[in-house]
């Protein structure tokens, strides 16, 4: 069976918040992850791969997160809301979508009522305590706004403020990016307040020195 590809709007929205790395890293789970955010068997450290083969891996993972959305959706369904829907199974997995109050209230035909419960799915566990990361927080609103509107706009990159860059000397903005999907926030390659507040929480979640500055310690860690 043919899968209705998902609409242009949520391939950019999900491109914008993976970020594209044609190097296999770890993900904060433990996972080599490639291009744009993509997982399983098929990856292992040290790979590569081109950007022409990170666009079939995504098309290929958002076809498979719009099937769990065909699946489980029992009212008519817009290609934007698809798309946003989508977005929310890539990242979260089709376990939480098939469970979520979301879905519940959009089958029973409550859109407003579903499209206000992205912004309860923005916390991770942190020092035993559930804390909101503000890369979840960012893609939720972009999601919400592609389910209600049809349209979300990118979180504009902050301009460049000396004192807000205190990742290591020497860091390029590939490094930073990487750093960035790490803790879940948007890849702009600039180490600024919502990079360090996030990177904060990850130190604190690995029992870390939480002082937001990628050291040795931290970078080792990470995977660096």
């Amino acid at each position: 069976m043919t899968i209705k590809p998902v609409c242009a709007a949520a391939v950019a929205l999900v491109k914008h918040f993976e970020g594209l790395y044609l190097d296999a890293y770890l993900c904060p789970a433990g996972v080599p992850t490639i291009g744009y955010g993509h997982t399983g068997p098929d990856v292992r450290l040290g790979m590569a791969i081109t950007e022409a083969q990170a666009e079939q891996l995504l098309a290929a993972d958002l076809a498979e997160a719009a099937a769990v959305v065909d699946k489980y959706v029992r009212v008519p369904l817009p290609e934007n809301p698809r798309g946003a829907l989508a977005s929310f199974v890539f990242n979260l997995g089709g376990g939480a979508f098939a469970s979520s109050t979301l879905l519940r209230l959009l089958n029973l035909g409550d859109t407003a009522g579903a499209a206000e419960q992205f912004g309860r799915w923005t916390k991770a566990r942190v020092g035993g305590k559930l804390v909101d990361l503000p890369g979840l927080v960012a893609r939720r609103a972009a999601e919400e706004a592609l389910f209600i509107s049809g349209a979300w706009k990118p979180t504009p990159s902050p301009s460049p403020q000396p004192q807000a860059v205190i990742a290591p000397a020497g860091d390029d903005s590939d490094r930073i990016r990487r750093i960035q999907v790490i803790v879940g926030v948007k890849t702009d390659g600039h180490y600024g307040p919502l990079t360090k507040a996030a990177v904060v929480l990850w130190q604190a979640a690995h029992f870390l020195k939480a002082d937001g500055v990628v050291g040795p310690v931290t970078a080792k860690a990470m995977g660096l």
